[in-house]
């Protein structure tokens, strides 16, 4: 077998490439080739009623997709298996589609208002006042901005009063956003559920004692509860990752006023570094040992060939 993953062509961090590193060892024991692909050198080319990807001829039987680029992943997904899937990318990567996708299922979530969509120069001012004048009203100050594509906490931020609001505003009107309820209760603490397979595999408390935002990119430090965090969690995390179609996925839920389970936000293309030195969990494997269990494919290799 041969896999193929698929990386952004921009960014390169660490933690990404410590992912790669992981899955194509994981892969390995089951002697499985991958290929490392950007996106960039990709291309996903349409034609009338035609598609394809431009594979130069290789072929693949699965693709473990670690990017974000929607157009990519299905052009992909027709060519061969993709895990996350399609459907789970376009569900997980905007935040507002995630949580119009857990309507109904009985998932605690804070107060959202999407921004409407905005592509002139030059919004009516009025329109853009009576909007930011809903938006304050409804959720009152602090406030939670956040761009629907995002990641590490770096496009969320805590807007304090109606300056801050109406100039978040004009940076912003041109992309995809909206502003969520601020959560008093434990600012900066949260939980991160890794799920695989419908089961949570390990649980990281997240705590930053300087940022309301728990984010371990942000200054936060990772604590083991994998054993100990409430079943009511785990319910929430493997819930939303049924609806969500998500194969594998971090799953970051809030603690209540009352310690309740509010969900937050679900990434299907999370890294896994730091909750795996945190729980000592081989999340790694536990994603192949899915992926392959999914496609029927080989058992583990007995032994290894020698150099």
């Amino acid at each position: 077998m041969k896999a193929l993953i698929v990386i952004n062509g921009y960014s390169e961090n660490r933690s990404l490439l410590r992912k790669v590193g992981r899955l194509i060892d994981a892969l390995d024991v089951y002697a499985i080739d991958a290929d490392v692909e950007k996106a960039t050198r990709l291309l996903a080319l349409s034609e009338g009623n035609t598609g394809k990807v431009l594979l130069e001829g290789r072929k693949y039987d699965f693709c473990l997709y670690l990017d974000k680029d929607a157009y990519l992943a299905k052009a992909l997904s027709e060519a061969m298996p993709l895990f996350n899937s399609y459907r789970s990318l376009i569900l997980s990567d905007d935040k507002m589609k995630t949580l119009q996708a857990l309507k109904g299922t009985g998932i605690k979530a804070p107060k959202t208002i999407s921004a409407p969509l905005c592509y002139v120069e030059n919004p009516d001012p009025r329109e853009v006042t009576f909007f930011l004048h809903q938006v304050e009203n409804i959720l009152s100050f602090p406030l939670v901005f956040k761009a629907c594509h995002g990641s590490l906490g770096k496009q969320v931020a805590l807007i304090k009063d109606r300056h801050e609001l109406f100039s978040c505003y004009r940076q912003n009107r041109h992309i995809p956003h909206l502003y969520e309820e601020y959560l008093p209760y434990h600012p900066g603490h949260d939980y991160r559920l890794f799920v695989v397979g419908e089961k949570v595999v390990a649980a990281m408390e997240r705590i930053n004692e300087k940022d309301f935002r728990s984010n371990i990119a942000l200054g936060g430090r990772g604590e083991d509860v994998t054993k100990t965090i409430p079943d009511a969690y785990k319910e929430v995390a493997i819930r939303a990752s049924k609806e969500l179609d998500l194969l594998y996925g971090g799953i970051d839920i809030a603690i209540g006023k009352d310690g309740e389970p509010i969900f937050l936000e679900a990434n299907g293309n999370a890294f896994f570094d730091e909750i795996e030195r945190v729980t000592k969990v081989d999340v790694a494997s536990l994603v192949v040992n899915e992926v392959l269990e999914r496609l029927k494919k080989p058992k583990k290799r007995t032994s290894r060939k020698k150099d």
